[in-house]
């Protein structure tokens, strides 16, 4: 079923006097609905503050048998004392009649409990009316989606995670220090001063670390990935790059922030394709912030790399992947949080692999099946389908879209 609102047949109705309250907004929107032809048997009532809405709530409420001995269907939060939205049966009208001032019909309700059923559900679906409640809302709404991407995962993986997830394609982060032609490394240029110390956060093989080292005076590079981290040490030593601060940590955790004590704040803070599946987006970008003098820049994709790998969920799991957030989602919550972010759309490009052997090996991460496995095969079996060879020996996906890169800047709050 389709998550969203079609608008096409939507009727807008204005209150000539919104100062009577909410309720007078509810009595215009019952005499609207109610006027429908054919006429409707119940009417659902939501506020337009609250955008977590799930579709899956509204889907339960309208499945709801009609009752007229108790008209009122009505969710109850697991996450909060919410309420909303209501289903009315229109032969409880008399009930709208009742509505005052601005509190709608939670009076009613709390008058005639014998008229409510209630529907248990999960989760929150918090009110927008202040700019802090625009914050929460943005970073709760990217967590839903880290979260529902990761429950995904866990009921269709065939293979456990590693102690190091990137083991096995960390040769693929790494890139030239000295190469040309980069336009995303080309902005991040124009963003550096000599004497700058940068902090990379989740610097991996150092694809902008150690470039950037070339033109700054201090790099300090954290990664979780002992590999990844591996390999950036190789890359440092085989183009003589001494001025980049290792630290293998997650951010922000405790351990990362201790072992940068002294060295924070730098001048600018660095995520390059981070982020997407961090679920606390929160406090990771407040840690950002508050260990950064100038500026903060975030390079990330209007969909995450993980989508490249997205034609493969159907036909071997039976349903769409669930997406991450990514740039459009990451600039929303940045002015959700009252910030003045400035986005430069710096290359659109089409993902390349060396070899069909590195892109088997990304596209198995991305689908969680385990060598071997029936799954696998119709990997495979797909992988060889839609697989591109280019001219100069590197492959492409035909079922992949163009990726679009964008480069995010803000000043620290």
């Amino acid at each position: 079923p389709p998550d969203t609102i079609d608008w096409d047949g939507a009727e807008l109705v204005a209150n000539p006097a919104p100062e009577r309250g909410l309720a007078s907004s509810l009595k215009l929107g019952w005499v609207q609905a109610t006027a429908a032809d054919p006429p409707p048997d119940a009417i659902l009532v939501a506020l337009g503050d609250q955008p977590l809405l799930r579709p899956a709530v509204v889907r339960a409420l309208v499945a709801a048998p009609l009752d007229p001995a108790r008209p009122i269907v009505a969710p109850r939060y697991a996450g909060s004392d919410a309420h909303n939205p209501v289903r009315v049966e229109v032969s409880a009208d008399r009930l709208i009649d009742e509505a005052s001032g601005d509190r709608g019909l939670g009076p009613i309700i709390e008058r005639n409990p014998g008229l409510v059923r209630w529907l248990d559900v999960a989760g929150d679906n918090p009110d927008v009316d202040t700019a802090a409640d625009l914050a929460r809302v943005a970073e709760l709404a990217w967590a839903d989606r880290v979260r529902r991407n990761r429950e995904q995962v866990e009921r269709f993986r065939e293979a456990p995670d590693g102690p190091d997830f990137y083991a096995s394609v960390s040769s693929i982060f790494r890139d030239d220090p000295d190469r040309r032609g980069d336009p995303v490394l080309d902005a991040l240029r124009g963003h550096v001063r000599s004497d700058d110390t940068w902090l990379d956060i989740g610097a991996g093989a150092g694809r902008y670390a150690l470039p950037l080292a070339r033109s700054v005076r201090r790099v300090i590079a954290l990664d979780p990935s002992t590999s990844m981290l591996g390999a950036l040490r190789e890359s440092m030593a085989e183009h003589a790059i001494d001025n980049v601060d290792i630290v293998e940590a997650r951010w922000p955790a405790a351990a990362g922030l201790r072992a940068l004590k002294g060295s924070l704040p730098t001048d600018v803070s660095l995520i390059a394709h981070v982020g997407y599946d961090v679920e606390a987006i929160g406090p990771f970008m407040e840690a950002m912030e508050q260990s950064t003098r100038r500026e903060c820049l975030a390079v990330l994709m209007e969909r995450s790399p993980a989508s490249l790998a997205e034609a493969f969920w159907p036909p071997l799991h039976g349903e769409a992947r669930i997406a991450l957030p990514a740039l459009p989602a990451f600039v929303d919550l940045l002015a959700a949080r009252g910030l003045a972010p400035v986005v430069d759309m710096v290359e659109t490009s089409r993902r390349l692999w060396s070899s069909r052997d590195e892109l088997e090996r990304f596209t198995r991460r991305q689908t969680w099946v385990a060598p071997g496995s029936a799954k696998d095969g119709r990997m495979l079996e797909l992988l060889d389908d839609w697989l591109v060879p280019n001219a100069d020996g590197t492959v492409d996906l035909a079922v992949a879209e163009p990726l679009r890169v964008g480069l995010v800047a803000w000043r620290p709050a």
